[in-house]
This record gives structure tokens, sequence and C-alpha cells, in this order.
């Protein structure tokens, strides 16, 4: 028997089974996965492997490279117990990460959610390799002289990392829960948009009308979006713009209510009247509602 080492196949292997490779592999796919996003937009022949390569380092990689730095020696889990561990631990990341993405108004969309993924990888990354060095350090001092008492310790210090993963997954997925339901969502923070007639009831909104002869309805507004907003509204029959609305400056849950008066410049039996809602710098409508009126001719 070689010094350093021990027949039993449960005990740590020597210190030089103890390879970085798997984390170099690890922050070069990451470094090939930017240049596939960044070219694969002009390049249709890089779609596949574009997929292929973003839908390993969403469900795959993070949980890796975490479960490596939570669980540095070769045996605290096995191959099986190590690919189990990876799935859980990403699914587990990925939706604390696109919740503060989302709540820094950086949304979800394919750079912002690349360059979080990567900085997750690298930093697990480099914990890994610290703590496989301190491993590999410790196994040095004592990879000799061992027993059946150190059989016994390794299969419980086996059985707690496992606990201890399953512990760290429940606990991201609780925070993750916690923050979906005490935070407010995007839905939450989206500006109210709505119409009312006359009588201040949406269903009492005019249905017939004559050709320009004008209709009473009230624009309301609230502010959702948590920061001070300014709004416009256009109003449009048949595609042309018959009223303006604002602008108007609203503070975080302001609300206002503004009076509008709407004439068909074309009869119809179904003239379609839109209110588009637009916030400043907004070239698109931000929300829009839709009415039908019975236009009569003169």
């Amino acid at each position: 028997m070689q010094p350093g080492r021990v027949t039993d196949r449960h005990i740590e292997p020597p210190i030089g089974s103890i390879p970085g490779l798997d984390l170099g592999l690890v922050l070069l796919g990451a470094l090939g996965l930017t240049v596939l996003i960044a070219l694969g937009g002009s390049l249709r022949a890089l779609e596949a492997p574009r997929l292929l390569l973003g839908l390993t380092y969403a469900l795959y990689v993070p949980g890796y490279t975490l479960q490596a730095a939570l669980f540095p020696r070769p045996n605290d889990l096995d191959g099986p117990e190590r690919s189990a561990a990876s799935f859980a631990l990403s699914l587990a990341v990925i939706p604390p990460i696109a919740l503060l993405l989302d709540r820094l108004r950086l949304g979800i969309h394919p750079w912002p959610i690349l360059v979080s993924l990567e900085l997750f990888v690298v930093a697990c990354t480099l914990v890994a390799w610290y703590r496989r060095r301190r491993s590999a350090v410790n196994l040095r001092a004592s990879a000799s002289g061992r027993g059946w008492r150190g059989r016994w310790t390794i299969q419980e210090r086996k059985a707690r990392a496992i606990q201890g993963g399953l512990v760290v997954v429940l606990a991201v997925a609780l925070a993750s829960l916690a923050v979906v339901v005490l935070a407010p969502g995007p839905g939450e923070r989206l500006t109210e948009f709505y119409l009312l007639g006359p009588s201040g009831l949406a269903e009492s909104f005019p249905r017939e009308t004559t050709i320009r002869q004008p209709v009473s309805a009230t624009v309301g507004i609230v502010n959702r979006e948590g920061a001070p907003t300014t709004y416009r509204v256009e109003v449009l029959v048949g595609g042309q713009l018959v009223a303006e609305v604002g602008p108007v400056r609203l503070a975080p849950g302001a609300r206002v209510e503004v009076p509008v008066h709407v004439a068909s410049p074309i009869a119809g039996d179904d003239v379609e009247v839109v209110f588009h809602l637009y916030r400043s710098g907004d070239r698109a409508p931000y929300r829009s509602l839709r009415l039908w009126l019975s236009v009569k001719g003169s």
C-alpha cells in the first residue's frame, strides 16, 4: 500500500484526483456563450449551439458551480448526487436572479440575464477553486491512518452534505416565494388606465352618436410605476387624432381623472375609438383602451 492512500473505495482519493479542469471548462463555456449571443443574431448557423449552451448555463451550470463551492471534497457527493444537486440548485438560483433584474428595472432580457448568471457562475467558481485547494491541504495532513472510524465519518459527512444541499434549495425557494408574495410584482406596477361615462360609470359610456357630435367621457390614470411619471393620452377615431389629454405628471400612487370630448369625423355602425396612453419618452402606446360607436350621418 502506498503512503497516503487507503484501499477502501469510500475514503477520499489522493490529492491528484481533485482536478480543476471542470471549473476551467465552466469559465471557457461562459466566454463561448457570450460570443455566441453576440454573434448569434447575424449568423443563423450559431442558433443551435447558442440554444444548447444557453440551456446548459441556465439549467445546470449555476447549480454545478454552487454545489462545487458548497461540497468541495470529491466524496462529499457522488456523480449522480452532484448532477441532481446541480439541476435542483440551478432551478433555485434562477428565480431570485430574475426577481432582482425585474426590481432593478433591467428587465428579463438576454443580456441582463447572461451577465447576471455569468457573474454568479464566476463567483461560485472562484469559491469552489479556493475551497478545493484548502481541502487538498487538509487531505495531505490526514490522508493516512484511517480505518473503520474514518469510513463512518465520511458517510456521515456525505449525509450532512446532501441534507445541507436540500436545506439550501428549500431556503432559496422559500425566499423567492416570499419576495413574490410580499414585494410588488410587474403586474402591480402597471399604471391603471380606465374610462368612465358621463355618469361616472364605465358602462354608461354612450354607444350611439351623430357625426361630429361630441360625446363625453372621463379618462382616469393612476401611477403605479413606483416613481414620478408624466403621461399623455391620444384619442383616435377611425385612425384620426380627434383629442388629446396632458401631459400630466403624477407622483407615485397619485390619481387623475380628466374629462374628454370625442367627436367622430366619420359615420358607421362600428366606428372604433381608441384611447392611447403614453409615458414620457415612449414612442409606442403604453396602454390602450377601445370602444365602438354607432355613428349616424348628419
